[in-house]
């Protein structure tokens, strides 16, 4: 599989362009030597009045802008949350400030090297490159150098040949953008890596570090809060790399206090805060998974704890049994005894091994001097229950992302105790007691799942018998230990998890076979920086404390999901399972305070928002500003008063902040609400429902015939797709008049590029990502070779992008009304409520249809049992009680009609309605797409194009023999006026 990015996704582009808005074109200074950035003259006055645009762009709260200042360097952060794409957008901000600026040499620096191997993967990956270079047009590549810690050899010192690389790359290079890519332990600290003398150099500099200096660079660093301004690592960039600019990246910023005595406060370290994509945001825009927190009550509901008081000599461990409500015993034991002298829970656990400090248990687990630990939480049995209920929500989740029109690989993820619970240890001669527990467990869940299979569920069937026939390669672990292990097998388990993604995301591997490695274990190794998306469950067999950070520990698991193809879907509510044990049993109330908790302080209602709610209520803006002011809600500055602000949130819940209800659920607490699917109903909306199911192919036969295609394609050809790519030197002379010395440019030189494609790999790059084929693109250029002379190295990676650009440019632009669709010939598959026999299914998942209810029962008309919606507009088309027309109607779930479209993504409507007229004479197909919007003006280019397509498509349907309304509800239209238009 190809992961497929986006490179229009609003909450990212945001992000990169306000970091390159904050610069302009006269704040940068060409450099006076070839290996150096351009320079970036600190104009604290227009940086600020730049700094301040940006800021009132991105909505950032008055509170955070009091921190603007203009230091020795210029410090940008970037706030967003866990999840959201930061890797992605700092990648992004590089290629934009090479683009308009000339800047092309970053250090990237990370934290851990779990961090390091997450980074070097996404930039060095070749999906990557061609995004940035293809998709998003920028023309450019990054050199990414790794810089990684080595031991001296004897005999001569070499210079580290990536920071070699790194300084000699040419600034006037404009295809490429050179990297260091580094984690922090390699900065300063006991490392001398950089700050040694080598006995060979690079332009004169011996030491790594004056080198890295002497290009003038920008520093990225990845997760700031582990860079606090007075840690080591940070304070060797400021004062030996010296950086033009430092540009902050994470979630989670480092807390400063200021003040003393009582007036000492905590505050989070922002410095130029130009864009704050914070928790709630991303949960309540639904650019994360929302989480599902589950644990299991104390078996004895007591919660007695034992401690380890001391070590005898590693012949005899002391432990104290802490009873709750009950007096304090102690028990003294050796070697070979079990727990179970202590109390029944911890029954089966024998002491294995002591040594000074520690105890080693018959579990894998191994507990130290002062440890205290729950007679619940530590038994076999309570930790099997939390495994069979990971299971559990596993293989609900999995078997419903696998039998989706196109697949979604579902991952686990177990944190645990102890390496050596899962792993063999050298001299051990019996399997680990964890990995011996899951395997049975894994068999036994499979064999109860197998029987409840149906014959739709045929292949998913086969991937459970393929996992049963082979359950260790079902699973895999990474630990710290790892990295310096020679066991091959732990090698490629480790290369997989940390480097080969898209082999973990896959459900077949290259010779067809299933991959069936979904369940992955680690000791807290995985946390920040390592990504997996598909990533639908985690168990926490281990308890981490409460200072984590609540966001970070489930962190792993927020992102958004890709399907078998590589497509991220973000139209879709998803669930992370999140199964911890009884002591964190508030973590989603605590969560929830986090959330919460990182909204500012004060709020302000923008003139944008109010104007919003005041057409939502039918007002003037004016009138519901006075209204507000009234109440006491506001005052003349529009700021909410905070002693009012719950009672303002509840009669005015427009413009209600923080996390929405549902996107953090306590399942203890909460039932998950099942939605069925009303059979009566659907058979009643059978024949509508399997005709836009009807699987349709967009192609440009008419467009060919008029030769119009052929043409375009050929003018794009002519508007400078081939072109010779050059580098150019920037030659000075020294000269000296008088006392002065001065710099005088001579034309220095020119040397051609030559990176020339296989012309038929020329044309398939061309196809993947046009759609266009091979034949008609062959036929396009050889009309073309005929009147131009194309050089052989002009067939080139460059032009093909050229190309690609211009053509989805072209593509949005002139295409509408210059296609049709033609009915594929094709086998009936599963739907999002059929299954591929066309037999209805029972339920649906609740995320493909809403996230918010409506109590009661609704109509009989209604398709499902429930009401679900995400937005009001969606809300007021499901209360149609009082419209006799219609007969039954239905919402459509997310993404389960795939029409094609002319901008190269499917397309999906969002309610269905059949009704009828008054007299009862004729029956009427409506298919609505709702849009939250005032107008059609205010569509987006692609999303009008979408809308284009779709109406193309139901006339199409029409002539084939069905005949469908198709309408656009834009948020000053009701559906009755919407049924009335059409009845009419």
């Amino acid at each position: 599989m190809e992961l497929i990015l986006k490179n229009d996704l609003p909450h990212q582009v945001k992000a990169y362009t306000a970091i390159a808005n904050v610069l302009s074109n006269d704040l940068i200074q060409k450099n006076s030597l070839y290996y150096q950035n351009p320079t970036l003259l600190l104009d604290r006055q227009a940086l600020m009045t730049n700094l301040a645009i940006v800021q009132k762009d991105n909505n950032i709260p008055a509170e955070y802008k009091a921190f603007n200042e203009i230091g020795s360097y210029l410090n940008l952060d970037i706030k967003m949350e866990t999840g959201t794409g930061k890797t992605y957008v700092y990648t992004a901000a590089m290629f934009e400030l090479h683009k308009r600026y000339g800047i092309n040499k970053f250090i990237v620096v990370v934290p851990t090297l779990a961090i390091k191997a997450g980074a070097k993967q996404f930039m060095q990956d070749g999906y990557t490159k061609r995004h940035f270079k293809d998709q998003c047009g920028y023309g450019t590549e990054l050199d990414v150098l790794v810089l990684e810690a080595t031991k001296k050899k004897k005999g001569k010192n070499y210079f580290p040949g990536v920071v070699r690389e790194f300084v000699a790359g040419s600034s006037q290079n404009t295809n490429k953008i050179y990297v260091l890519l580094t984690n922090m332990s390699l900065l300063g600290g006991t490392s001398k890596l950089l700050t040694d003398s080598y006995d060979y150099g690079v332009e004169g500099f011996y030491k790594p570090i004056e080198g890295i200096k002497a290009t003038k660079p920008f520093v990225i660093i990845d997760e700031p809060h582990r860079f606090s301004k007075t840690q080591k690592a940070h304070e060797f960039i400021e004062k030996n790399i010296c950086p033009q600019a430092i540009i902050r990246f994470g979630a989670t910023f480092p807390e400063i206090e200021t003040g003393r005595g009582r007036n000492k406060i905590k505050r989070k370290d922002y410095h130029n805060l130009l864009y704050d994509l914070n928790s709630f945001q991303a949960f309540n825009q639904n650019l994360i998974k929302g989480i599902a927190k589950e644990h299991f009550e104390p078996v004895s509901q007591r919660q007695d704890k034992v401690k380890i008081m001391s070590i005898q000599s590693k012949t005899a461990v002391k432990f104290n049994l802490i009873q709750q409500g009950g007096p304090t015993k102690s028990f003294e034991l050796k070697k070979g005894d079990s727990l179970g002298l202590i109390a029944t829970e911890l029954e089966g656990i024998i002491i294995e091994g002591i040594s000074t400090s520690t105890v080693e248990l018959s579990n894998g687990q191994v507990k130290s001097t002062g440890e205290e630990f729950s007679t619940d939480i530590y038994s076999t049995s309570y930790q099997e229950s939390m495994i069979r209920l990971a299971l559990e929500r596993h293989f609900e989740t999995e078997r419903i992302n696998f039998t989706r029109n196109n697949k979604i690989k579902t991952l686990a993820l177990f944190f645990i105790d102890d390496i050596y619970s899962y792993r063999v240890n050298e001299g051990q001669d019996k399997q680990p007691y964890l990995k011996e527990t899951f395997e049975r467990l894994l068999l036994e869940k499979i064999n109860a799942v197998l029987p409840t299979l149906n014959e739709q569920e045929q292949e998913y069937k086969d991937y459970l018998q393929a996992s049963k026939a082979d359950l260790n390669a079902t699973h895999a672990g990474y630990f710290s230990q790892d990295n310096s292990s020679s066991d091959e097998a732990i090698a490629q388990e480790v290369q997989e998890i940390l480097y080969e993604k898209k082999k973990l995301l896959a459900i077949k591997d290259e010779q067809g076979k299933f991959n069936t490695r979904r369940f992955l274990f680690s000791k807290w190794t995985l946390k920040e920086g390592w990504d997996n998306p598909n990533v639908f469950t985690i168990a926490k067999l281990r308890s981490s404390g409460s200072e984590n950070s609540k966001i970070q520990e489930v962190g792993r698991g927020l992102r958004l999901p890709v399907d078998e193809y590589g497509n991220r879907i973000s139209n879709e509510e998803f669930k992370l399972n999140y199964v911890i044990d009884f002591t964190e049993a508030d973590f989603a109330e605590e969560l929830v305070k986090e959330i919460n908790g990182d909204l500012p302080q004060g709020f302000t209602i923008t003139d944008e928002k109010l104007a919003e709610v005041a057409a939502k209520r039918n007002m003037d803006v004016d009138d519901l500003f006075v209204e507000l002011l009234s109440k006491e809600f506001i005052d003349r500055n529009k700021n909410i008063k905070a002693e009012n602000i719950d009672s303002f949130f509840e009669a005015y819940p427009e413009f209600t902040v923080g996390l929405q209800q549902g996107k953090v659920e306590d399942r203890n607490k909460k039932k998950e609400r099942k939605i069925k699917i009303r059979k009566a109903v659907y058979d009643e909306l059978k024949t509508l429902w399997e005709e836009i199911n009807s699987k349709y192919i967009l192609h440009y036969e008419r467009v060919e015939q008029n030769n119009f295609l052929f043409n375009e394609l050929l003018g794009l050809l002519k508007n400078g797709v081939f072109s010779d790519t050059y580098i150019t030197s920037r030659r000075e002379e020294l000269n000296t008049t008088g006392s002065r010395v001065t710099v005088n440019e001579d034309s220095g030189v020119q040397f051609k590029i030559s990176k020339p494609l296989p012309y038929n790999e020329f044309l398939k790059r061309i196809c993947r990502q046009t759609n266009l084929s091979i034949q008609l693109l062959h036929t396009v250029l050889t009309e073309y070779a005929n009147e131009n002379n194309i050089l052989p190295d002009r067939i080139n990676e460059q032009s093909a992008a050229n190309f690609v650009k211009l053509f989805h440019d072209w593509k949005v632009e002139k295409l509408s009304g210059r296609f049709s669709y033609s009915k594929a010939n094709l086998p009936v598959k599963a739907t999002a409520l059929t299954f591929s026999d066309g037999t209805p299914k029972s339920e649906i998942t609740q995320g493909v249809i809403g996230t918010k209810f409506i109590e009661g029962t609704p109509s009989e008309k209604y398709l499902y049992d429930v009401y679900a919606f995400d937005s009001p507009l969606e809300k007021d088309n499901l209360l149609v009680d009082g419209i006799q027309e219609i007969i039954v109607y239905g919402k459509i779930p997310k993404s389960s009609i795939a029409i094609p479209t002319i901008t190269g993504q499917s397309y999906s409507p969002d309610f269905m309605y059949v009704i009828k007229k008054d007299n009862g004479e004729k029956i009427l197909n409506v298919i609505v797409e709702t849009k939250d919007v005032e107008n059609q003006t205010s569509l987006r280019g692609i999303e009008q194009a979408k809308i284009d397509c779709a109406k193309v498509f139901f006339t199409q349907l029409t002539i084939d023999g069905y005949k469908v309304e198709f309408q656009t509800q834009l948020n000053n239209k009701k559906i009755r006026q919407i049924i009335d238009e059409v009845l009419q």
